[in-house]
Parts: structure tokens; sequence; C-alpha cells
């Protein structure tokens, strides 16, 4: 499973070990603990969960009140199956309590801002801990996939990197590789035909972006019959993927897509090994949990809320953060090798739920999947909910696929049995629908959740 170094990657090792030793030294320790035998496993996260608890309660103002005021204890949490007594972190408790989360140790020159868009649920700000070799978590993933830290990238996402001090800075850290970019929150026609030029020409092994900017990339090359060069891997994130986009993807670039899962608030929680049977957990720096109604952990296979505990971020400890994400744990382990938990691919969030008059909820992981028996039949689909219940189905039909009219009925007749024939449902046939600054939503609701 370890690629051989090229020059290239020699180089860029040498490079960052001077800036940032810690990180190739990190980097190693995470492609051992990968082997580790599941109780190993265990009990290195479980050390890690008890170190950060009583850190919290002893350095972090939120954790000390809260824990206190239910009558809670660091000492009181003997064992992994006591963790559940550890009261949840909501959005709302981050919103409200910000600075009380700031670790009475953390100093300015470690805190790194990180925030959400908010366009899925409510706007948080999170600290990242500056100290904290993230990087080493995305190499060890490239790992999975036969790349390696040094092979050059192209991205279509938001830029953050807005001046030219900036993008210098940017591409000396990340010398020798070369990396391109494409603004995913302004994809025009030029920008899109600049970007493929220089992927042509730079070739990259690896394209990563949110899964609605590179699928719309996708469409945009496919339509024009451009050709275009084939990585080694697509990386994609933010979003849950159909497997309609997934198909689309992988057709255009004539490479396997990888989902990778992570969060504003946490990043590098979970990622697709070559195997591609679920997505491997990085448990030896998170933990997740999914939780049933009543704040339970749900048995395998079970849809749970997301819960996550970030076991490397001490400046602002996020312990038990329900992010508002739904998925569930997959039983068994990857025939890779690799001995990290598996998910299932979240699907989408609390928010993405279709909601009926007499309170029942239909799962944003149904409505994922709606055209999976015939992903060809369209190029794109989203479920819009009024406030008055009532719901559209607004679809982009492949006009080239024979049978689109027909599938078209069946998936509305399916959405019609969902929701029990409680609320008027309308189909719009459109030529595109636009997507969230790359990223993709595929329920948008307008009824307000109490």
């Amino acid at each position: 499973m370890c690629p051989v170094y090229d020059v290239k990657t020699t180089l860029f090792f040498l490079k960052y070990g001077m800036v940032n030793r810690k990180a190739i030294s990190y980097y190693r320790c995470l492609l051992r603990n990968q082997y580790l035998s599941s109780d190993e496993l265990a009990h290195l996260n479980w050390k890690k969960r008890k170190r950060l608890l009583r850190y919290a309660f002893e350095r972090v103002p939120y954790y000390r009140s809260r824990f206190l005021s239910s009558g809670l204890r660091p000492d009181d949490i003997v064992n992994p199956d006591d963790y559940s007594k550890v009261p949840v972190l909501t959005r709302e408790d981050l919103i409200n309590n910000f600075a009380d989360l700031v670790s009475l140790d953390a100093r300015d020159n470690y805190l790194r801002m990180s925030a959400t868009g908010g366009s899925t649920g409510v706007p948080v700000k999170v600290f990242h801990d500056k100290r904290f070799p993230m990087a080493a978590l995305g190499w060890r993933m490239l790992n999975w996939w036969g790349l390696t830290p040094g092979v050059d990238a192209a991205f279509v996402w938001r830029l953050t990197k807005k001046t030219a001090i900036d993008r210098l800075v940017n591409d000396l850290v990340w010398w020798p590789t070369i990396r391109i970019r494409l603004d995913a929150s302004s994809m025009g026609p030029s920008s899109m035909l600049s970007f493929v030029k220089s992927f042509n020409r730079i070739q990259p092994k690896v394209l990563q972006g949110y899964v609605g900017a590179v699928d719309h990339l996708a469409l945009f090359i496919e339509r024009l019959g451009i050709e275009i060069h084939s990585p080694t891997a697509v990386w994609t994130t933010a979003s849950p993927i159909s497997l309609v986009q997934r198909r689309r993807i992988e057709r255009v670039f004539r490479a396997p897509v990888y989902d990778q899962y992570g969060c504003g608030e946490v990043f590098w929680l979970a990622a697709q090994c070559k195997e591609r049977v679920g997505l491997h957990v990085f448990a030896d720096a998170r933990y997740i949990e999914f939780l049933d109604d009543s704040g339970r952990p749900c048995q395998p296979g079970v849809i749970g809320r997301v819960a996550i505990t970030d076991l490397e971020n001490y400046v602002f400890p996020l312990i038990r953060y329900v992010n508002g994400d739904l998925g569930r744990a997959l039983p068994g382990r990857c025939p890779c090798g690799v001995t990290l938990p598996l998910i299932d691919a979240v699907r989408g969030r609390v928010t993405d739920l279709i909601r009926l008059p007499n309170g029942t909820c239909v799962s944003g992981d149904y409505v994922t999947t709606i055209f999976d028996e015939s992903p060809d039949a369209v190029v794109a689909f989203q479920i819009h909910q009024k406030a008055d219940f009532s719901i559209t189905l607004t679809v982009v039909p492949n006009y080239k696929y024979e049978g689109w009219p027909m599938v078209l009925e069946e998936v509305r007749n399916s959405l019609v049995t969902k929701t029990e024939g409680q609320v008027p449902l309308e189909t719009r046939i459109v030529d595109s629908i636009a997507d969230d600054r790359g990223k993709t939503r595929y329920v948008i609701s307008d009824i307000q959740q109490h």
C-alpha cells in the first residue's frame, strides 16, 4: 500500500520537515496506527478521550461549568460505556458560549479561525490549533489511493487565498508540488476553460473539490466534448454525493471518485480507501458516534445524528459535538487491511428532511438515492418543500436516455408513497439547477424547525 517516493515527493518531505518536523513524524505514526488491532485502536482512542475530558474540565470554562451543572466529573467516566453520560455540544451551545470554549492555555498564535458558511444550518465558527500537523491526516488518505503528498493537484473550491502574497506563500508551502485552483463560487465558462487548459497542461494526479462544483465542471466538459486529462483519483467532499453525480464524474475524468468526510468545525473525519466499501474513520485522531433521538449511541447500521469528538484540538475542545449530519456505523472490517473502523457515506443533514403534516419525517438519506435505480436518466435533481408542506421535485433530464419520462414517473410515484399522499407534489423540468457555492443541496425546506 505504500507507494515508492519519487524525487518530487522526497524534496517535498525534506522541505516540509525543515518547516514542521512534527508533521513528518506524525505521518509515520498515522501509517502505523492504521494497522493496529481493533483492541489496540480502541484503547488508543479511549486513552485520548479520557485525557481530553480531564483537560477540558480543568482548563476550559464552558466544560467545567457544564460538567458541574450536570453533576459530572471526569473521574465518573470510568469506561467507554460511561462516555454517553458526557453532555453533547450543540451548534447553539457553540454559538452562545464561543469565548468560554477557548482553553485558558490558548495563546493567540496557536489559534486559527474556521467558520462554516451556514447554508445548511446555523453558521458557526471555531478555533483550530495551529500546532497540530493536520495535513498529515490527508497524506495518509492519499496513501490509500496509491498517491503521495508530493503529487501535483487541482482544486475546485471557494478560494480563501485572496491576495497574490497569500497565494505565493501557499505555493511555497507546497513546493515542489504544482497546485491549480478553480473558484467554486464563481464558475463561469471562461474560468472553467482556463482551468481545463491548465489541468491538461499540468496533468495533476488528483482532482479535489466540493461535490457540486466538481460535478458542474464535469457536466461542462462533457457538454462541450472537451478532452480532459485523467487523474489517478477524484476526491470529493463537503456534500453527500449521489450515484448520478458519481457516475458522471467518473465517466468524464475516467478516474475513481473517493468520498472524504469532514466539516468546517472538525476537518478530516473519514475517507474512502480504494475498496470503497465505506469510509475509514480517522479513529486515532477523532471519535465519531451516531446518536438516536434519546441521545444514546445507535447500533451499527442504524442511522443517527453524528456526534464528533476532536481528540487533537486542546485550544478549543469539541466534545460530543452534534454537527447536524446524519450517518451510521458499518459492521465488519475493510478488505484493504486498514483496521480503522468504517462508517457509511454521510447522506444528509438533520435539515435535509421532508416533513409531513402528521409529524412524520422522510430522511434525506432516501432523497439522495431516489434515482439510484436509473442514475443515467437524469442530470440533476432537487426537492424543495415549501412552508405549506407542498413539495416540488425539480429535475434536469438526460434527454439522451430514452426512458427518462418513465423513470421520472416511477420516482414521482415513489415520493407519493413515501409522503403517504399527505402533501401536493409538483414536478418541474428545468435546464439546470444551481449549486450552493459548489455544494450540493438535495433538499431545500422552508419549514421552520422547532
